[in-house]
């Protein structure tokens, strides 16, 4: 009998800890508003032409076109006070394997003028991602570059705030070889 209630109360507490993990039940999210995990998807297409590109950063929601140079990035906000933007990124490999990469977002470098003009806020983000590329094909990835705000400009004359500018950039590297792959964009974050 006493072999029995110690059995239960094992079972109990196990079925309790795999809840307190979210392994077993379904429970609401603790982190609404929180950045995405990075996803990795295959996707269909042709190889790249000799001389396109064979990395480079898309529409955050995916696809294959390209993002546009100078295009406008909304920041989001985490619920812990955190900010972020979400970017998306097509790769071209020839084989399967693990790669890591290495966002970055650099702030344009502020030009000198009349103090009195509304400031672009001042933006500096990164984030690191492994990333596992899909066989010969198109690997896309969505993932959150964190961004920290070093100067969160000046309004003007009608309460807007200029979006930040800068170069967003992509470092990719196979884990088991010392090729590089890089790919960078100007463009704007709204605040």
């Amino acid at each position: 009998m006493r072999q029995l209630k110690l059995r239960t109360s094992v079972a109990i507490t196990a079925l309790l800890g795999l809840c307190s993990m979210g392994t077993f039940c379904v429970l609401p999210d603790p982190n609404p508003g929180a950045p995405p995990d990075p996803s990795t998807a295959c996707a269909d297409g042709e190889p790249p032409a000799a001389g396109a590109a064979a990395l480079f950063f898309s529409d955050p929601e995916g696809g294959a076109t390209p993002l546009s140079a100078d295009a406008v990035l909304q920041i989001e906000y985490g619920p812990q006070g955190g900010q972020h933007v979400i970017v998306g990124i097509r790769h071209h490999t020839r084989s399967d394997g693990v790669w890591a990469y290495r966002l970055g977002f650099e702030p344009e470098a502020a030009e000198p003028g009349d103090p009195a003009a509304p400031r672009r806020p001042v933006l500096e983000g990164s984030n690191s991602v492994p990333v596992n590329a899909c066989a010969s094909g198109w690997t896309e990835t969505i993932a959150p570059v964190f961004l920290n705000i070093r100067d969160s400009g000046q309004a003007d004359a009608t309460g807007a705030i200029p979006a930040a500018r800068g170069v967003l950039r992509i470092v990719a590297t196979p884990k088991e070889a010392g090729e590089k792959v890089s790919a960078d964009i100007p463009l704007q974050i709204a605040m």
